[in-house]
């Protein structure tokens, strides 16, 4: 990677570790006895409060859809630009921060702030609409339905995280560039061929975007009105599949993994082994607790079954619950991630093709490591893990309200809520023995 993701050790703790984990653990139960005692059976339904006439119809009009796609392709071309032919040292080349950081991780400020936005801004989707137009109809077809339609998000979100926490060279420019123009290619010709719903299901990032918009506090009614709402009342309106619960998860899984890959026992066996030994335990160890989640999540549901109502459909109800432990995660890992390198990427920004330009007048800056001490740093992880575990809880249970059986209410998320503490109980301890 281009580098760590910044994790202070555990000697960085503000707090003793045991303190830490029987902190976190008991704000996720507290949480659990306030939203299942005191309130077990409300049920929120406000859409939210529709935003003014004017803001309607700017949001609509073809000029800001243009201006976002122009964005969103002008943004494209210069990342594939820099990744092909800038330096070949990623200390010298913006892609790999570009990638990583303002797209990556950027796109979960994005998201939670305007919602589903970057279904608007997506560059794929012009060209492939474009190349839809050139085909004869006899070629064109409807998106695959059911698992086989939301199957490329997932592989896709799979070969990204692989590319980002396994690969043997992944803040390579070149290795970027090969990664987003094969998935570029694939997802045009596929649009091409099946058309614009194809994205809905099928792009990860746009799957995994739509996923976080759920916590924006701007969504549609069931009227297509933009409204102001809670985070709560977003996670109640959303619906999920098969294939955005599995997605959901594979990222869990990823930064469960990218946690544990910076633990020493781990860093101190990769440096024995040497590449390409470390790129194949890498790839198996990522295999391994992606799994292990997924099986995790099988099996609390599996538990949760017997307490559900006849009619409920218990497999994807909770998925929007994972929402907010996957913001959590993704606070505590990306945080200081994000400062220090998305500082790297407006430095190099300057010059992204090492032709000496100094575009921006950056001059010789560098990165202000001491921009964030430590303490602040470990804060902010064990803070966003704890909250984004509450979130969870209070969103598990206000599923549980339509999903399991008024009787069996408070027993029918014991399965969730234990599935919730072992989760916060290892980001905690990843985050603070790395």
């Amino acid at each position: 990677m281009i580098s760590a993701h910044g994790i202070g050790g555990r000697s960085d703790l503000p707090i003793p570790l045991w303190l830490a984990l029987y902190t976190g653990a008991g704000a996720v139960l507290i949480a659990f006895f306030v939203v299942s005692v005191l309130r077990p059976r409300q049920r929120p339904r406000s859409a939210g409060v529709p935003l003014p006439g004017p803001v309607q119809r700017a949001a609509a009009a073809r000029g800001v859809r243009v201006l976002l796609r122009a964005a969103g392709l002008a943004a494209f071309g210069a990342l594939l630009a820099t990744a092909w032919f800038g330096d070949g040292d990623p200390s010298a080349n913006p892609a790999p921060s570009w990638f990583y950081v303002w797209f990556w991780v950027g796109l979960i400020p994005l998201s939670l702030l305007f919602g589903p936005i970057w279904r608007l801004v997506n560059p794929l989707r012009p060209p492939a609409a474009l190349a839809r137009r050139c085909l004869p109809p006899a070629v064109r077809r409807e998106p695959p339905s059911g698992h086989a339609g939301s199957l490329p998000a997932v592989a896709g979100m799979v070969a990204f995280l692989w590319l980002e926490l396994a690969s043997p060279q992944p803040g390579s420019p070149r290795a970027v560039a090969v990664f987003v123009s094969v998935y570029a290619v694939t997802h045009i010709l596929a649009g091409a061929v099946f058309g614009p719903r194809w994205f809905d299901r099928a792009d990860t990032f746009e799957v995994y975007a739509g996923l976080l918009a759920a916590l924006s506090p701007i969504g549609r009614d069931a009227g297509g009105r933009l409204v102001l709402r809670t985070p709560p009342a977003g996670l109640r309106a959303g619906r999920a599949d098969a294939g955005q619960t599995a997605l959901a998860l594979v990222v869990l899984g990823g930064t469960m993994y990218d946690g544990l890959s910076r633990l020493p026992v781990w860093t101190g066996l990769t440096r024995a082994l040497g590449q390409p030994g470390t790129a194949l335990l890498a790839t198996a160890a990522l295999g391994i607790v992606i799994a292990a989640n997924l099986l995790a999540y099988r099996d609390a549901l599996r538990m949760t079954r017997p307490y559900a109502r006849p009619s409920a459909g218990v497999a994807d109800a909770f998925t929007h619950s994972l929402v907010p432990v996957m913001v959590g995660y993704s606070v505590a890992h990306y945080f200081s991630f994000a400062v220090f390198e998305g500082q790297r990427g407006w430095l190099l920004a300057s010059d992204p093709f090492g032709l000496g330009w100094d575009l921006l007048g950056v001059g010789d800056a560098a990165v202000d490591y001491t921009l964030l001490p430590p303490s602040l740093i470990v804060v902010v992880q064990v803070g966003a893990i704890v909250l984004g575990h509450i979130a969870g809880v209070v969103s598990a249970h206000d599923r549980a309200l339509d999903v399991v059986r008024a009787g069996e209410l408070r027993t029918g998320q014991y399965p969730m809520l234990t599935l919730m503490v072992v989760y916060t109980g290892i980001g905690i301890t990843l985050m603070s023995a790395g």
